[in-house]
């Protein structure tokens, strides 16, 4: 079980609306199991209690894993620094204990700042990041970046993005876990009926190490639709295929292995009082994943579904 303190910090002053207030939360896990790398706040309930909003939530991973105990603080803040510009900073600061592992057996903090300018349908993101990761107090590895974002409003409600990054991992302990990748995609969103969209894009992600082996190069198609069907009812869905090629070199041509990979995602979700008044919704899913590969061992599709009854409270 998870408990999560959100604090409200008030933005400077002559800002009014929902817009004022950023969230600095502040979180603290006590767990049998492992705990998620990065703390999503938008999966969580959030409550009022006596004024002040808690959020509850919980994680589980499949397998035995020793008890933990993770406290830090996540947050963000807006700045607007005028001429269509803004400043939007973003971190996290935690620790982690481990049963039997030594106390604060490890730790992460760091942080990204996202510049952005935008005038109409058009605008641009620069993104740089880093983030530091520690064993037993010792610093295990650097992880950089730097993501760029470009979109247009090339027609009426249709949308062209353009994405491109590029990471660095660099370890301290083991030269085999340095990493370098590049990725982007191109997107282009259309606006349909009672504020559905339909989005096509392609992107690819190259990744590469010391060792043959940790050679990828992905690349392929998706589709995502967004689907208002009745006051209070969704559908969203989403399809990706990608081919991959890895862990090949000129030198290493025998280890070539290709990868082809269908994604698809279907959630519904009915917010039922927006018909009956009931103060509860229905949300249900399907996942299916399949790999198809050259290597000497294949995995079997997987298929995945889900219904939830939630209350609203």
């Amino acid at each position: 079980m998870s408990l999560y303190l959100s604090v409200i910090i008030v933005s400077a002053a002559g800002e009014k609306g929902k817009e004022a207030a950023q969230p600095l939360n502040l979180f603290l896990d006590i767990t049998s199991n492992r705990l998620a790398d990065e703390v999503d706040m938008n999966q969580k309930r959030r409550l009022n209690v006596a004024g002040v909003p808690v959020v509850v939530g919980g994680k589980r991973q499949n397998g035995d894993a020793a008890p933990s105990v993770a406290a830090g603080v996540t947050g963000s803040h807006k700045f607007e620094l005028g001429n269509n510009m803004s400043l939007k900073p973003s971190g996290v600061v935690s620790r982690t204990h481990i049963d039997g592992d030594g106390i604060l057996s490890s730790g992460r903090f760091g942080g990204d700042a996202a510049f952005q300018y935008q005038e109409g349908g058009s605008g641009l993101l620069l993104r740089p990041s880093l983030y530091a990761t520690m064993q037993r107090d010792v610093l295990e590895r650097m992880d950089y970046a730097l993501e760029g974002k470009l979109w247009q409003e090339i027609g009426r409600g249709v949308d062209l993005t353009a994405t491109l990054g590029q990471s660095w991992r660099v370890s301290e302990l083991l030269y085999t876990d340095n990493r370098e990748s590049t990725y982007g995609w191109l997107g282009v969103k259309i606006d349909l009926f009672d504020k559905s969209a339909l989005e096509l894009a392609y992107g690819f992600n190259t990744t590469d190490g010391p060792l043959p082996s940790q050679y990828r190069f992905s690349q392929g198609p998706g589709v995502t639709a967004h689907l208002v069907l009745a006051p209070g009812w969704r559908i969203d869905s989403s399809y990706k295929l990608t081919t991959t090629e890895r862990g090949y070199t000129d030198q290493y041509a025998d280890a070539r292995r290709h990868d082809l990979r269908h994604l698809l995602k279907l959630r519904s979700d009915w917010q039922i009082s927006t018909t009956t008044g009931a103060e509860w919704h229905i949300s249900a899913g399907y996942d299916y994943d399949r790999t198809l590969t050259d290597a000497p061992v294949t995995t079997p599709a997987n298929h995945i579904a889900s219904m939830n009854f939630g209350l609203n409270f």
